[in-house]
């Protein structure tokens, strides 16, 4: 593929690279929690400034290597949560006619080629991702300077998969619940809730650095941000809380989401919880705008679905190039992605989760129009 042009500076890059070695010294500073869990992460937070400087380096020669990237590396789940995002998308991406999961080679081979472009976070997704396990723990051991968070319902974490997140300690589980047990088993099914927190236990006793995850609905808002439920799971364990803002991917799902009022007082409430608590908080999209606004399309991240399709964010998939037949650097120069980065401008934060997939008819029109100049 002919060489394109230099990515153009983006003011807000800098800002992201050090808001990432930021995030890895924390990690590092919370290690006290988990002493075990030291050394993996200095050596994290020591590989982020050769990280930026790949990033930068491959930006120069025009390929646009973001600082995470979303791995969603199956559909497969042995739960069935109401208004899924993945369950609907997959149900699409089959009537579309997409090959399946990257085998573990090539897989593998998509994280290796992240690593050595400069990716300082590859988040683990799914369906539930720990249904391929073996080869997370594989391709983790391969490239120790890379954080690997994995967003698991924590069911299929027993004594072995302990274990080996003994070993591999850049492998960061984030266990997701959706407050506690009411809210969580109404969602996910009877008795999860009761498990997400068995699994603390054994991680915490094993001293292994993890998190928790949370889909911030109308319902559950509040809660989440409680100080007795932050407590409550901070002391079983928790070092990272990632707050997502439900996306209405599957249709009639739209009144789950928070109003914009509501998206103001969680943030609001998280700056709090940042001051009151030794430990890590995270909005999507909420933590955006200090990055100047969507972040998708490898401005900040991008996301590699099942198949290997390339893709500007996992609630709003699209995408016009592929990792699973073509390497990533020459994926990563898409032609749709470019187009949604130049006009990121237009994606302003919405009640309703991510600002693309509330835009999708433009998106889409983006697409084929990428398509038509191809």
């Amino acid at each position: 593929m002919e060489k394109l042009d230099p990515i153009k500076p983006d003011i807000f890059l800098s800002r992201m690279d050090s808001g990432i070695a930021r995030l890895a010294s924390r990690a590092f500073s919370l290690a006290w929690r988990r002493p075990r869990s030291v050394p993996a992460l200095a050596r994290l937070a020591a590989a982020q400034p050769a990280a930026a400087r790949a990033r930068a380096a491959n930006r120069a020669q025009g390929v646009p290597v973001p600082a995470f990237m979303i791995v969603s590396v199956t559909r497969r789940c042995n739960l069935r949560c109401a208004g899924c995002y993945s369950r609907a998308t997959g149900e699409r991406e089959r009537e579309e006619g997409r090959p399946g999961e990257m085998d573990s080679a090539r897989l593998a081979g998509v994280i290796g080629e992240a690593a050595s472009l400069g990716v300082s976070f590859a988040l683990i997704a799914g369906g539930e991702p720990l249904v391929r396990s073996d080869d997370i723990f594989a391709f983790a051991r391969a490239n120790p300077g890379v954080a690997f968070p994995v967003f698991t319902n924590g069911t299929m974490i027993d004594d072995s998969i302990v274990k080996r997140l003994s070993r591999a300690r850049n492998v960061i589980p984030i266990l997701s619940v959706e407050g506690r047990r009411v809210a969580t088993d109404g969602r996910r099914g009877g008795g999860v809730y009761d498990a997400a927190l068995d699994r603390m236990a054994r991680l915490r006793k094993a001293g292994v650095f993890f998190g928790v995850s949370f889909t911030v609905m109308k319902a559950n808002a509040a809660e989440l941000v409680s100080r007795d439920f932050v407590t409550e799971l901070f002391e079983a364990g928790a070092s990272v809380f990632f707050y997502n803002e439900y996306t209405p991917v599957e249709k009639g799902t739209e009144g789950y989401c928070v109003s914009s009022g509501e998206r103001a007082a969680l943030l609001s409430d998280l700056e709090a919880l940042r001051r009151e608590y030794p430990a890590i908080f995270l909005a999507f999209p909420g933590d955006e705008d200090k990055y100047g606004g969507c972040l998708s399309a490898s401005r900040g991240f991008v996301h590699v679905a099942p198949d290997g399709s390339l893709e500007a964010c996992p609630f709003a998939p699209f995408g016009d190039s592929s990792a699973r037949d073509a390497p990533l650097a020459e994926a990563l120069r898409s032609p749709l992605l470019a187009a949604i980065r130049e006009n990121h401008g237009q994606l302003q934060e919405t009640a309703g989760g991510c600002a693309l997939w509330n835009r999708r008819g433009w998106a889409e029109g983006l697409a084929a129009a990428a398509t038509d100049g191809s």
